[in-house]
């Protein structure tokens, strides 16, 4: 079984003033010398995402049209990576870190300045397009990647737990 949640937050001009909009769907980096491979196809999971943005589909009772690619970015990835790596090493499945951070707060320890960000996680999935397709089929991890809004994209796998980063600096 395939247990996945998304979270979509968006940080605009407002910022200064403190203006946070937060919502949360429930169902579902630069790599040095030092770090280990990738334990997915991560030009197989980018060119997944990019083929449902270029041809548009329908989130739930809302339809995308088609929008531009978004890019591999490794500060995402690494983001990505740490995630799923505490929900695998801690035995949990959420978008709130073993150390009580947010996905925000994530980013920005990874040097990423988001202006706004879409986070979708799953746990169960064994290859990049079935939890493509798990997504895609969940309203709103779908609105996450059909978001024309978001320009960048990293991801990570560990064990059988993913995480999946979209964000705009």
């Amino acid at each position: 079984m395939i247990k996945y949640t998304s979270m979509n937050v968006v940080k605009t001009a407002k910022k200064c003033f403190g203006a946070i909009i937060l919502s949360a769907v429930v169902m579902f980096g630069n790599c040095s010398k030092n770090e280990p491979p990738p334990e997915f196809d991560k030009e197989l999971l980018l060119e997944l995402i990019n083929t449902h943005r270029k041809t548009g589909c329908k989130c739930g009772e809302d339809n995308f049209a088609p929008t531009t690619p978004v890019k591999w970015n490794t500060a995402l990835e690494r983001a990505a990576r740490a995630h799923s790596e505490d929900m695998f090493t801690n035995n949990f499945f959420s978008h709130t870190g073993s150390d009580g951070s947010s996905v925000g707060a994530r980013l920005e320890r990874h040097n990423y300045k988001w202006k706004n960000y879409g986070e979708n996680i799953a746990r169960g999935a064994h290859t990049e397009k079935s939890v493509i397709d798990a997504w895609i089929k969940s309203a709103g991890h779908c609105r996450n990647i059909m978001n024309r809004n978001f320009t960048d994209v990293g991801a990570s796998k560990k064990g059988n737990y993913w995480t999946l980063i979209l964000a705009t600096q």
